[in-house]
């Protein structure tokens, strides 16, 4: 994180591109690991939420269905829930880049095999396919 004022009461906060989603997360909640996906079904969409999102339930290649939470008004994704597994839920890294957070190097790529040619590996970064 930066020194902005990106925390407030030992939270991180965020938001979509028009502002009308608001994400928070308590720093300690906050992932100290991240990963990257490449799998077909995040790459066509790439906590405490306010605001009116709207819900895509997506059924991956495994069979497995996601709801895709999105902003109603300018749709930037702002998390994955996976129906099978509630606590897998991935929030999208970009919504708090304006609000100064940096966030961890991945530590996986995942789905590698579904990488565009000119994308390549991270050294050091673990790809699982």
């Amino acid at each position: 994180m930066t020194s902005q004022s990106s925390t407030t009461d030992d939270r991180i906060h965020g938001e979509c591109n028009c502002g009308a989603i608001k994400i928070s997360i308590q720093t300690s909640q906050f992932p100290t690991r991240c990963t990257m996906c490449h799998c077909l079904n995040c790459r066509a969409s790439s906590v405490e939420v306010t605001g009116n999102t709207r819900v895509w339930t997506d059924k991956a290649e495994s069979g497995r269905s996601s709801d895709r939470h999105f902003c109603g008004d300018c749709g930037s994704p702002i998390m994955t829930v996976v129906r099978e597994r509630p606590s897998n839920t991935f929030v999208k890294g970009g919504l708090f880049k304006k609000f100064g957070v940096n966030l961890p190097e991945p530590w996986a790529q995942l789905f590698v095999r579904r990488r565009e040619p000119w994308e390549v590996g991270i050294e050091g970064v673990h790809e699982l396919n």
